[in-house]
């Protein structure tokens, strides 16, 4: 079910969520309109259009292997892939670019240095192989901002995503828009992360720069903007803003006029796998790329990482323990979690994903395996181990039913509940206390997994990511604590495959997104099935962790 209130009913095909009508595809119901504005685009720009229509023609007498790009712009480096029509690798590249004087709550970056990045990764990537290249797509991670002035230029470095100066206005935003209940329109909570609180933050705090904007991008979009001269989102990045009416999968006009911001500094919305713009002479002149090469929309880090792990049914999830922590799972309509317990967002190849998410200020493995225990660290390097590794080893073989409990920061429904150790014994190691730890972030996870299958949404069974993927003890302990099957992702999460198969999508060299993610996810190293008797009794250690949380939360005045 969806938000408290909301009612579905279908008729001649479509499904109508408080009173939205929301049909069954989302690339199919905006192909026509997107057939719409390309026409317009072509009219306004003859010079591109004898460009695409002139490259169109040499793509068919080519004879070389047909192959699509995918690249993460990421906050410390491009990554990028070429995929081949069956789905195969041909060639990996990556170009590293560092943040300008990154501070505890500040992380910026040159906007220019992400162009660059992006030329100089194309160059690499056509020295390794000699493909035909059929289109590209970006994808990139939520909640960076990039602001241009009339010309098109950047008026400030770009602000990414961990940037965290925007609190205050943050909570700003909460106090206006409470009787908005903006949750219930944008499935998001009001953070500094977002970049409705960071727009907000740079008229207060640089009033004059401000004052300069005529757009506003996310840092993957300036990159397009460069490569195209379109100004453009894709749907799931644009739902990460704070901005979206995340049912119509538009900007929120309501959000938008209680914000006093004016809808023209926003880009024009495209679904993931929708073609957004064509290589322009001058992308092209940087690039080495072909002029009217097919660009598609793409989409945000989280959802690509999805379609690449072949997630795109609600029957499977994403986990990702190590560094941070959360899950996700698709849904054919949007689900809002009115408690606020959960965020919601909008799938890159269509439909809505459901998301629960553990801070990731800090790793309390690394506490334990480095700040609590530097010596121990320091003859795991000397052995060539990572400090980490050596505790999730130690940490597999711990005694469980004695181990004490871990409650992770903000495990409960969003207070400030912790981290906390209890039920410490003088008898409990490191081991121990690794197990304990290892633990607690699962009974976080499962506190959200019981939320979504309150909300409608029921999978049955896990893709996992991170270390987690990396240590069986760990993956058998969550799939007893979760009682589902865990399958373990080789590559971690590979964004930048997700956008290659969107590209793919998008200029027809795969089949529809079901298919064509089913047929090119990677296979996983193991599934990890559950355990009877360990389900049982995590079961009965969930019931007390979950007694001693909420006392915890309750003397936080939570």
């Amino acid at each position: 079910m969806g938000a408290e209130g909301e009612k579905d009913t279908e008729a001649a095909g479509s499904k109508t969520v408080a009173g939205v009508p929301i049909e069954a595809n989302a690339l199919a119901r905006r192909t026509d309109a997107y057939r719409e504005r390309a026409s317009e685009r072509k009219a306004r720009r003859p010079g591109l259009r004898r460009a695409a229509e002139e490259w169109e023609r040499n793509m068919a007498s080519e004879e070389r292997p047909r192959a699509v790009l995918g690249v993460d712009v990421g906050s410390a480096r491009s990554t990028g892939v070429l995929l081949a029509a069956d789905g195969r690798v041909l060639a990996r590249a990556r170009v590293e670019h560092a943040p300008l004087q990154p501070r505890a709550d500040r992380l910026e970056l040159d906007a220019e240095a992400l162009w660059s990045s992006f030329c100089e990764l194309v160059g690499h990537l056509k020295a390794l192989v000699d493909v035909q290249l059929v289109g590209l797509a970006l994808t990139g991670e939520p909640g960076g901002l990039v602001f241009l002035d009339r010309a098109g230029m950047p008026v400030r470095p770009a602000i990414l995503g961990p940037d965290r100066r925007a609190e205050a206005e943050a909570r700003e935003l909460a106090s206006r828009l409470a009787p908005l209940n903006l949750h219930a329109i944008t499935g998001r909570r009001l953070s500094g992360s977002l970049a409705a609180a960071k727009i907000l933050w740079l008229a207060a705090n640089e009033p004059e720069t401000a004052q300069r904007v005529t757009k506003i991008l996310s840092p993957k979009g300036f990159v397009l903007f460069r490569l195209t001269g379109e100004t453009v989102a894709d749907v799931s990045a644009a739902s990460a803003t704070g901005l979206l009416d995340l049912a119509r999968r538009q900007w929120s006009e309501t959000v938008l006029h209680a914000l006093a911001l004016a809808p023209e500094l926003l880009p024009e919305i495209f679904e993931g796998g929708e073609v957004c713009g064509r290589v322009s002479v001058a992308g092209a002149a940087e690039t080495g790329l072909p002029v009217g090469l097919p660009v598609v929309a793409g989409g945000s880090e989280l959802p690509c990482a999805m379609l690449a792990a072949g997630i795109a049914h609600p029957s499977q999830g994403l986990v990702w323990l190590e560094p941070g922590g959360g899950l996700a799972v698709p849904s054919p309509r949007p689900l809002v979690d009115a408690e606020e317990r959960l965020e919601s967002a909008c799938g890159a190849a269509g439909g809505w994903l459901l998301l629960g998410t553990l801070p990731a200020k800090a790793s309390p493995l690394r506490w334990l395996a480095e700040t609590l225990s530097p010596e121990w660290a320091a003859a795991a390097r000397t052995a060539g181990v990572e400090p980490i590794d050596a505790l999730l080893g130690e940490a597999g073989a711990a005694s469980r039913s004695a181990a004490p409990f871990f409650v992770p920061s903000c495990a409960g429904e969003g207070h400030g509940t912790g981290p906390a150790l209890f039920d410490l014994a003088l008898e409990h190691g490191r081991a121990e206390l690794g197990y304990g730890i290892l633990e607690g972030l699962g009974f976080a996870l499962l506190e959200r997994l019981e939320r979504m299958r309150a909300l409608g949404c029921h999978p049955e069974g896990f893709a996992a990511a991170g270390r987690l993927a990396t240590s069986e003890a760990w993956a058998r302990l969550l799939a007893a604590q979760f009682a589902l099957p865990l399958r373990l992702l080789a590559g971690g999460l590979e964004a930048e495959r997700g956008a290659a198969i969107l590209a793919g999508i998008g200029t027809g060299l795969f089949a529809r997104a079901s298919e064509a993610v089913a047929q090119l996810a990677e296979p996983p190293v193991a599934v990890i099935g559950p355990d009877h008797e360990a389900v049982a009794l995590e079961r009965m250690r969930f019931a007390h962790w979950q007694r001693v949380r909420r006392a915890l939360a309750a003397s936080a005045g939570a």
